[in-house]
């Protein structure tokens, strides 16, 4: 209950600013994020910082694989993340809010449609191609946390399904794959609280990335059912994609 948002306003001794909580689990900071951003560029107001953390309850989930596979137990951290979002100035990146990828309602729960609605729709829009993303940062799970639990690789298996998106639009042949993995993609390096995962680690290495001319594009989206399918079994998502300003 209560609004988190003002709370850690109040503890921070920002009285001039208000806050709202946004709640969308794992697609969290990418909604936060578009939804601050579009308050910035609509001009209301002319700083948003996007603010999240993880849950205590949270903190070694699942470690019944790690203590099952004779390893300590390994999901010890809790992670934070703190995001300003100002008026573009004409030299940092700016979020491309012409091409924010979501997940309709109507689009069903498949990966391959998700990915559909968070890649390759907004690729259209903008007229770029899969090789057009220099970085797609996704849900950034280390794997060395989510595979003794039984998880899998989860940012190779998201890597997989957009390389096969891509052959299947006919941007990529199938024995290009693995190689657009390793290029566009990395290795999942994030503690798996869930939504701090979900693509917003990579953000401080984007950021410096395209400052300083080494990268041009990063999509960053996110998946995520709404409170784990308690609630509905409708699932979630939204992408959008960060670029050099000018």
């Amino acid at each position: 209950g209560g609004n988190l948002a003002k709370a850690i306003g109040e503890v921070c001794g920002c009285t001039a600013a208000t806050g709202v909580d946004i709640k969308a689990f794992c697609c969290g900071p990418n909604h936060a994020i578009a939804v601050g951003s579009s308050l910035v560029y609509s001009g209301l107001f002319e700083r948003v910082l996007v603010v999240g953390g993880c849950s205590l309850a949270k903190l070694g989930m699942k470690y019944q694989g790690h203590l099952k596979n004779d390893m300590p137990i390994i999901e010890d951290v809790l992670a934070g993340t703190a995001i300003l979002l100002e008026k573009q100035d004409g030299e940092g990146p700016i979020v491309r809010l012409d091409s924010v990828g979501t997940h309709p309602i109507g689009a069903g729960g498949s990966q391959a449609k998700i990915l559909e609605e968070l890649v390759s729709k907004p690729l259209k829009k903008l007229g770029l191609t899969f090789s057009d993303i220099d970085k797609y940062a996704t849900e950034m799970h280390n794997p060395e946390v989510t595979e003794p639990s039984g998880s899998g690789n989860v940012p190779q298996l998201n890597y997989n399904l957009i390389a096969a998106l891509a052959v299947r639009s006919g941007q990529l042949e199938r024995s290009e794959m693995e190689a657009f993995t390793r290029k566009h993609g990395m290795p999942g390096f994030s503690p798996t609280q869930g939504h701090i995962a979900s693509a917003i680690p990579f953000l401080p290495h984007a950021l410096e990335g395209i400052s300083g001319g080494e990268l041009t594009r990063v999509m960053f989206l996110a998946k995520g059912s709404l409170f784990l399918g308690r609630m509905t079994q409708m699932s979630d998502g939204l992408s959008f994609i960060i670029e050099g300003d000018g």
